[in-house]
């Protein structure tokens, strides 16, 4: 009986880790893709003012 009772809790441990593991690999990815939207979003506007700001320069 205590045999079967270790093997229930050794699976339940493992699927709660399982879960724990999971819920994390989703919020990092989530949160890296995230990021990487904001940084080509970042780049995007660095590249249309440094072509507005060199427009300027050379209208001069």
């Amino acid at each position: 009986m205590i045999k079967k009772s270790r093997e229930g809790f050794t699976l339940i441990d493992s699927l709660i880790g399982l879960t724990i593991i999971s819920l994390f690999s989703v919020f990092y990815i989530g949160m890296t893709r995230q990021m990487n939207q904001q940084i080509d979003r970042s780049q995007q506007t660095l590249i249309t003012e440094r072509h507005r700001y060199e427009n300027q320069l050379r209208s001069k």
